[in-house]
């Protein structure tokens, strides 16, 4: 399953976040952005975001998730971004071991990860260095 270009307004529906011209300095109050539940083709209800920043002309964003206990991710890979986490509260299990609050993990392009299953709520800064797609890896 491929969703491509699937950008960080796409998922809010350029709801809430800040969204700056170019690459311009600034500074979000966070408290006032609301979280918004987001569906994307592979992957379970339940998965909440925060939208903090996108830069249109690279495509990279920067948010809040936020996964309910139970939610599994399946094993996928993004061709058009890195991805970054940092987590901030709860614990994910990864084939490597538990994510717990302060580990902070990246994910290559290209790069197949997951699957992931979130063990307690969870919240994580999420970062991508491009616009992100979403590919279910076939394979698994």
């Amino acid at each position: 399953m491929v969703l491509k270009a699937l950008t960080l307004p796409a998922l809010l529906l350029l709801g809430a976040g800040a969204w700056a011209e170019e690459d311009t300095s600034f500074t979000v109050e966070t408290a006032g952005i609301q979280q918004q539940p987001v569906e994307v083709p592979g992957l379970p209800p339940g998965l909440l975001v925060k939208g903090l920043h996108e830069n249109p002309r690279t495509g990279m964003s920067s948010s809040v998730l936020t996964y309910p206990e139970g939610f599994r991710e399946p094993r996928h890979y993004h061709e058009t971004c890195g991805h970054y986490m940092y987590i901030l509260k709860g614990r994910i299990r990864t084939p490597e071991g538990v994510l717990t609050p302060g580990m902070f993990a990246y994910a290559a392009p290209g790069e197949r990860h997951g699957p992931f299953e979130v063990l307690e709520p969870s919240e994580a800064l999420f970062y991508t260095d491009g616009p992100l797609d979403f590919i279910v890896d076939a394979t698994e």
